[in-house]
Formats: structure tokens, sequence, C-alpha cells
């Protein structure tokens, strides 16, 4: 039986993404590196309940005081602490101490926007290098298309982005004994960049823009931490507008993920 070529696409950015009907049904990979993949991985692996992303500072708070203190509020404008809010984006926040049991309800300056970009894909999974090895099993197991939006920075391409974008697809495609992936040129350029960090991804951060505006701020600690691969076998996804890990997912029958095997879920 002839196999189904799979096609990768990707977007550098969540401004490409016009509206989040182009995303409708779809599987989709997003990706902020710097730094909102790492926080919401690190939140979740240290006990958070769940995260919800909001498409304002103003919806995250509204929810905030609806929640009866059962929420923190959590995120950043401009790589800053938003005033009133509990954490901000940078990940020593993110402590066992500080999250296990409580709703995270989180706004940042472009990892939310292009998570609510994606709330109507058919399977949204956050990524990052954190848990890079556990994104590649599932998609492999998935075995269909599926597009990676990169957060970019404030509209534009970022670099750690794309690297990140890069390394998932070059470890995908050593998986493809069978030629079963299509790249399109974006995919295809962002392997091709990070084969050029692949051997230094703390001095492609610290070479990007937005780390070094990081670095200006304090938050140096931030890009060393960004930088760990498979740190966390740990796989966040979006549905219903709540970020839980995969298997948080599974065990709930109203909240369970579409076309998700037992086997990747294991």
């Amino acid at each position: 039986m002839e196999t189904k070529p799979l096609k990768i696409s990707l977007f550098f950015a969540h401004d490409y993404i016009e509206s989040e009907l182009i995303l409708k049904d779809k599987n989709v990979v997003v990706i902020d590196v710097l730094r909102t993949s790492a926080t919401m991985l690190t939140g979740l692996n240290n006990g958070a309940k769940e995260i919800i992303p909001t498409e304002s500072i103003a919806a995250a708070g509204m929810i905030g005081r609806n929640s009866e203190g059962h929420a923190l509020l959590c995120g950043e404008k401009n790589a800053k602490l938003i005033e009133g809010f509990n954490l901000g984006n940078s990940v020593k926040e993110y402590s066992e101490e500080n999250v296990k049991g409580r709703i995270l309800v989180f706004h940042s300056t472009n990892g939310t926007p292009s998570l609510m970009k994606s709330k109507f894909a058919s399977n949204c999974i956050l990524a990052s290098f954190l848990n890079m090895e556990r994104v590649v099993n599932y998609l492999h197991e998935l075995n269909e298309d599926f597009i990676v939006l990169c957060a970019g920075k404030n509209g534009e391409f970022s670099l750690e982005d794309t690297v990140c974008a890069g390394m998932l697809v070059s470890r995908l495609r050593k998986h493809d004994s069978k030629n079963k992936y299509i790249l399109t040129d974006s995919s295809l350029g962002a392997a091709m960049l990070y084969s050029a960090y692949k051997n230094d991804l703390l001095k492609m951060m610290n070479d990007s823009e937005h780390g070094q505006y990081l670095v200006s701020l304090g938050f140096g600690d931030d890009l060393f931490a960004c930088a760990e691969v498979d740190k966390y076998n740990l796989l966040p996804v979006l549905k219903n507008g709540v970020i839980k890990s995969i298997e948080a997912f599974a065990s709930d029958p109203k909240l369970k993920m579409k076309k998700v095997s037992q086997k990747s879920v294991s």
C-alpha cells in the first residue's frame, strides 16, 4: 500500500495567521521559545492544575477575579511583569511551591496570541526545546499533516522559534525512512537554520534579538533554562480553551483529544 505524503508547513510569526479559521481542524504545533513554551511546560511539570491562555490582559484579569482565589495571573507585556499579576514569564517563577494545584491564567506578548489563533485546531500542542522528543514522537504517531506556528517577535521572524522548529523538522526526518514528509520552503529553511546552530543553542539564544533584550532586563538565566533539550517528557495540549498535559485530557472523557492513540500517551 502506497504511503500518503505528509506535509509540514510553517509560519514564522502569528501575525501571518489573519484569522483563527485558517487553522480550524488542522494539527498545529505552537512554539514560543523565549519564554511562554518553557514557562507553561515548567508550570505543568510542577503541578499546575491547568493553564488558561487569554486574548488580552483585561480578559485575564476578568477570569482571575471570577476564580474566587483559585487562579494566578501570569505572563508579561514586552517581557515585563504586568501590574497586578502574580507571576511574570520567567521560568524560575514557576516552581512547585508557587504553582502546584493552581490554575494559571496566562497572557503574553506573542505566545498566547499564537495559542488563541490555534483554538479551533483539531490538535494543538505546545513545543519547545525542553520537550522536543515527546513532540516528535507524538507527531510521528499521529501520522498526519501539521503546521508549525512560531510565535515570532511582535509579528516578525524570530531566530529562536525558527531554530526550534528546525530541530522538530530535522528530528522527524530522521524517523522518515520512507520519505513521507513534504516540506514547504519555510519548514525546509528552518531545518537548514537549525543545522547552523545545533551544536550551540545557548549561543543562538544570545545571538537572537529577543535573547539580548532579555539579558538586558536581567533574565539571562532564562536563556539557559529555555535552551535545555528534552528536559521534560511532557506534552501540553490546548483543548476547549484550556492547556493540560495530554494524559490529563486522556483521563477525562469530557476533554479527550481527537485522533490520539493510547500508544502516543503512554
